[in-house]
């Protein structure tokens, strides 16, 4: 008689998934990150526009005292857009 041989079962390779993570692609939350980005700009340029008025102080403090500033500011869009 003829030894047999028996085939070792080979494993399927699985199709590679994302797990259910939504991949970003255009128009997901890409107007919250422009909008964030304006923003940003725009605290930027008031901070740099009245930094001379705090010249006297280190700029901690400029910046803590700029903050107060800039939150009460009608130029912040969160004040604006209220």
């Amino acid at each position: 008689m003829a030894p047999t041989t028996t085939k070792a079962a080979t494993p399927k390779a699985k199709a590679t998934t994302t797990g259910g993570v939504r991949k970003g692609g255009p128009g997901r939350g890409a107007g919250k990150r422009a909008n964030a980005k304006n923003a940003m700009i725009k605290m930027q340029q008031f901070f740099k526009k009245h930094r001379s008025e705090y010249k006297d102080m280190a700029f901690k403090d400029q910046q803590k005292e700029l903050g107060k500033k800039w939150k009460t500011s009608s130029e912040n869009p969160k004040n604006s857009a209220a």
